[in-house]
């Protein structure tokens, strides 16, 4: 009797994930690291989140990008992966401009707190404009891009 041998298929390690539980992936991830450590470990130099580092709690490493902001640590998908980039290089020249002035680097008469990108970028604070608004939120002065926010 001839038994046929068959090659062992390598089990794939690649999973599906959602938004919702990549983000509870992080938190899990920060409440297991030790206090020096937190979330933006996870973010890489383009900002995608090294998902590789958080296999064990997703069961798998998935087999798509994600994305977060290392100043508001929102995570995004890849069809948003160019917000966390401005969120970061706004949200860092709006701190500047406000420690160095004490103001707001707002638009003039807009009915949501919008940030002036030409008053940024004029007073050198900011070198490339993103394409879409920007907003300050009252929450220590953290920037979205959601103007559902403020509804």
């Amino acid at each position: 009797m001839f038994f046929k041998r068959t090659k062992k298929q390598p089990q794939s390690d690649h999973v599906t994930v959602t938004l919702n539980q990549v983000k509870q992936a992080i938190r899990q991830f920060e409440e297991d690291m030790p206090a020096l450590i937190n979330r933006t470990a996870l973010i890489l130099d383009d900002k995608r989140i090294d998902l590789s580092r958080l296999k064990r709690y997703l069961g798998g490493v998935p087999d798509q990008n994600f994305y977060m902001s290392r100043e508001t640590y929102e995570v995004f998908e890849e069809e948003d992966k160019l917000v966390p980039y401005y969120l970061d290089m706004v949200q860092s020249a709006v701190d500047n401009y406000i420690s160095d002035t004490g103001q707001l680097p707002l638009v003039e008469d807009a009915w949501l707190p919008e940030v002036h990108y030409r008053l940024l970028a004029t007073e050198s604070y900011l070198k490339e404009t993103p394409p879409f608004p920007l907003y300050i939120t009252e929450e220590e002065m953290m920037l979205t891009h959601r103007a559902a926010h403020f509804e």
